[in-house]
């Protein structure tokens, strides 16, 4: 099949529309501020000491722009992109990566030969990509700011994402001695557990379990994001499940499989990283509303990105 030409892209992206209902952005109340003015009130009130060697930075876009509203999201995908144009914001506030990859770069990463030592780069760049191209050419057209904010605001305490956790799962009067990332909830089985987990975060085909379905819970742990099995581990005594965003399948997920083949009344509930992480962008941006009054701050879930076929 023949890649799709750019200008196809850049017009299917136009009519997709993101599935959080939007709400209708302010123009500036008072004057106007610049999305550079916006970074600086982050780094003043974010409650971390700014680190020199961050991912925390503009991704696209001019820092002089005057902002006219501000999405939140976990993920600054096309459909949320799209999403904000229309509701008439121009700077987005991105958890994860916009191109791809770490270096948010508009070419797609270098690969690497195996046994290639680290420091080396091969010396042909990768080419240019339709996807990443397009994308790129649909910030610059709409004129948008994004701004990836990640390594401080995972760093705030309380822990912002297991909060928007216990909020959209409607399980903050559950927090256990004002942790949001440990709750004790009223008991049910894993099976009615993981069942309000999907209908809560809407996810459609992301979701996976592992543990017996008849399992009795009273425990629970967020691990939001991206899971170490090291985390998992020091985590799931201390409670009988973990509902977690992404960990390594050949890790956690066997380690847990395996805790349960030895008898463990244990279980681990996977979300996605992006559905795990959207809740405490919605966080983010009631935060925002508090230091950049001038404008609105709106929170657009990236939403599951996956499906599960009709059996």
């Amino acid at each position: 099949m023949d890649l799709i030409s750019r200008r196809k892209f850049v017009a299917l992206t136009a009519t997709s529309v993101a599935s959080a209902p939007l709400t209708s952005m302010a123009r500036t109340i008072s004057g106007s501020v610049t999305a550079q003015e916006i970074l600086d009130r982050i780094r003043k009130n974010v409650g971390i000491e700014w680190k020199a060697d961050t991912v925390d930075t503009f991704k696209a876009g001019d820092a002089a722009t005057a902002i006219t509203g501000i999405v939140t999201t976990a993920l600054a995908s096309l459909n949320v992109l799209n999403a904000a144009v229309k509701a008439g914001a121009n700077m987005i506030v991105t958890c994860e990566p916009t191109f791809f990859a770490k270096a948010d770069s508009r070419t797609p990463p270098v690969r690497r030969i195996p046994g290639m030592p680290q420091n080396d780069v091969p010396s042909a760049p990768p080419p240019a990509d339709p996807v990443f191209t397009a994308k790129a050419e649909f910030l610059k057209r709409h004129n948008l700011v994004v701004l990836r904010l990640s390594d401080h605001w995972r760093l705030r305490k309380p822990d912002p994402f297991a909060q928007g956790l216990a909020t959209e799962l409607g399980w903050s009067k559950f927090i256990a001695s004002g942790d949001p990332a440990h709750l004790t909830v009223p008991e049910t089985s894993l099976d009615a557990l993981a069942s309000h987990v999907k209908r809560s975060l809407k996810s459609r085909g992301g979701m996976r379990i592992v543990g017996n379905q008849s399992l009795r819970i009273r425990k629970v742990a967020f691990l939001p994001g991206s899971t170490p099995i090291q985390a998992a581990i020091e985590t799931l005594p201390e409670v009988d499940t973990i509902i977690a965003g992404e960990v390594r399948e050949w890790e956690t997920v066997e380690y847990v499989r395996d805790t349960v083949a030895l008898g463990g009344k244990k279980s681990l509930i996977l979300v996605g990283r992006i559905v795990s992480e959207d809740p405490g962008m919605q966080a983010c941006a009631q935060w925002l509303k508090t230091i950049v009054p001038e404008v609105s701050s709106t929170w657009i879930p990236a939403g599951d990105p996956y499906w599960r076929p009709t059996l």
